[in-house]
């Protein structure tokens, strides 16, 4: 089977990659956190296909803690997670990455994911952003969160 989205990609890749995309993905999402406009525009890779792993990383990363936390109700993630890509998305970013959000949130309620999904893996740079504020998002929801997150991120430089 050859992998047809990020996240299967991402699984796909030799560890080195995996590394360095996770890596990436951990330091967007603090950014995120951190409201830090410009290390969001830096660390994104503009490499369509760096920023698919990066995206493929994060979502690998949201569905394991989805799985254990669930994230609430799409309008209460839409609400907590707009401020985050309002106040620090890449200008060019905060239409498509909010659509995108919409579209993910409204097609949570009928039958459309799979085409939101489609629409994701077209445009990873956007899903990365999303994917990423999301993250902070639940950064927020822990205490100790964001520290973990950075000293993951230093592992996988290292490895």
């Amino acid at each position: 089977m050859f992998p047809r989205t990020a996240q299967q990609q991402w699984w796909f890749e030799e560890s080195e990659s995996k590394n360095r995309s996770q890596a990436i993905g951990l330091r967007l999402a603090i950014a995120y956190h951190e409201r830090d406009a410009e290390a969001v525009e830096r660390l994104l890779p503009q490499d369509r296909d760096e920023a698919w792993l990066v995206m493929g990383a994060l979502e690998n990363g949201l569905l394991a803690l989805n799985q254990l936390y669930p994230p609430g109700p799409p309008d209460e993630v839409w609400e907590r997670v707009t401020p985050i890509i309002d106040a620090a998305a890449p200008k060019g970013v905060v239409p498509r990455t909010r659509a995108l959000l919409a579209a993910m949130s409204h097609a949570m309620y009928n039958a459309t994911l799979g085409e939101v999904y489609e629409r994701k893996e077209e445009d990873p740079y956007t899903g990365a952003h999303l994917y990423a504020a999301i993250t902070a998002m639940r950064a927020a929801e822990r205490e100790g969160s964001v520290q973990r997150m950075l000293q993951k991120a230093d592992e996988l430089d290292l490895a």
